[in-house]
């Protein structure tokens, strides 16, 4: 499916194909079955909700973004459309994240837009245009570009809840590295980072558990092996 063909009248894929599939209890979409571009809308615009609203109190007539036609075809809600062009959420969503005195003057897409470009973050389009307000407040509605400026909003507030000081504390709890070479430099090597030494440590324990396991004690005093809780990985 084309993201800037799932709306307004513009469908994205027939309900039907999945008619007789089991949809109430199927875990697993077929491959040919699946469609990644609604599923990336889905995810998206879910996020946006959840952070606009609050997970629990998302209006019931956004928790399920599309709706069928009488031919079958799915499309995107007119309200939920309304809300991506009005850019009322994004505004909201912006300023719970980047928490700044100007969240006051957040009232466009292109304010959005600046605000992110000033902590280093660019709404850019899969083929790196840059993503603009005409964009965004088109009709019909170029969805890529909603899903552009979705992702920098996630983008922003992963950069928020996340920093490289806070991912070496979290590792110092359990595990040792050297300072000289293993210090990540920016965010996304500090997750790597988080990433390699928490697969280390769980071989270690589970490397452990093996050969208590397959290795009787004989001495009493042989230090228990127990699991460590994943509180040790992850500060709450």
């Amino acid at each position: 499916m084309d993201v800037d063909s799932s709306t307004g009248g513009d469908s994205t894929r027939k309900k039907g194909e999945l008619a007789g599939a089991g949809e109430a209890t199927m875990d697993v979409v077929p491959l040919e079955m699946y469609d990644s571009a609604r599923a990336k809308i889905a995810a998206n615009l879910r996020w946006l909700f959840a952070k606009a609203y609050g997970i629990d109190h998302i209006p019931e007539h956004l928790r399920d973004p599309f709706y069928t036609d009488q031919y079958d075809q799915e499309h995107i809600k007119p309200p939920v459309i309304h809300l991506l062009l009005s850019c009322e959420l994004y505004c909201r969503v912006c300023a719970l994240i980047l928490k700044t005195e100007q969240a006051v003057s957040l009232q466009s897409h292109l304010s959005v837009i600046q605000a992110l470009s000033r902590k280093g973050i660019y709404v850019m389009e899969s083929d790196d245009t840059p993503v603009t307000e005409e964009d965004l407040a088109c009709i019909p509605i170029k969805m890529s570009a909603h899903i552009s400026m979705i992702d920098a909003l996630m983008m922003a507030y992963t950069v928020e809840m996340i920093s490289i000081e806070k991912v070496v504390a979290s590792v110092k709890r359990f595990s040792t590295f050297s300072a000289s070479k293993e210090l990540p430099f920016d965010l996304e090597d500090a997750m790597v980072f988080w990433i390699n030494k928490v697969n280390m440590k769980m071989r270690e324990v589970t490397e452990r558990e093996h050969k208590v396991k397959h290795h009787p004690l004989e001495s009493p005093s042989h230090p228990k092996v127990t699991r460590l809780p994943v509180s040790v990985f992850v500060k709450t």
